[in-house]
């Protein structure tokens, strides 16, 4: 475990595990005595409005914010360990205030998706930077893939179960079209991993 101040960043596609790996780390820091605060962006309650919930079930108590602004509001400059979940639902701003955190001498861990359904680098609120701005300043980074959910016929296994580097968004059973809005929260029922052969790309 690495306890010198850095950026982490957990960073993949849609039910590759990002938020299960932020709690399992965020969970190590604590019980190596790291104090520790968790944030995510309220937009995301799909699962709990005051957990960290990953697909599988895996929960932690988490301070919910509505913004960047109010992120720092409730942000305690004397913790060690800076976690947040989502934060391409927030403001740009987050990739520098996280740098702050690590200049002051702490630790951050952020999972961001990398992309969006249209297979565009995830686009922050205000529209300024996207997430692959996190990749360029880390001093760590996980890329976590999810496996290909592919109905495949005349397949003993039923899916395709490659590695996933994509993520397919469905309204009505159907493949979204490009002009459907660019945050859609949901889970299953709406979005599907998928490789590259079975996602359907847009251009």
């Amino acid at each position: 475990m690495n306890t010198e101040p850095h950026l982490e960043i957990i960073i993949g596609t849609m039910f590759s595990g990002k938020s299960t790996e932020l709690i399992r780390r965020v969970n190590r820091y604590e019980v190596a005595g790291k104090k520790v605060q968790l944030f995510k962006p309220i937009l995301d309650d799909r699962y709990s409005r005051d957990h960290v919930a990953s697909h599988d079930g895996l929960k932690r108590t988490v301070t919910y914010v509505y913004d960047l602004d109010d992120l720092k509001r409730k942000y305690e400059p004397s913790i060690g360990v800076l976690g947040v979940d989502e934060p391409q639902f927030l403001e740009s701003g987050i990739v520098d205030f996280t740098e702050e955190h690590v200049r002051r001498g702490g630790i951050a861990v952020v999972s961001p998706l990398l992309k969006d359904f249209l297979d565009n680098y995830f686009v922050f609120k205000d529209g300024k930077l996207d997430t692959s701005e996190f990749v360029r300043r880390a001093d760590h980074v996980t890329y976590l893939k999810a496996l290909c959910t592919y109905q495949v016929e005349n397949s003993q296994d039923n899916v395709c179960g490659d590695e996933a580097t994509r993520v397919q968004r469905f309204i009505d059973g159907k493949v979204a079209p490009p002009d459907s809005p660019l945050v859609l929260v949901g889970g299953k029922e709406a979005y599907a991993p998928r490789c590259r052969k079975h996602y359907q790309f847009y251009r």
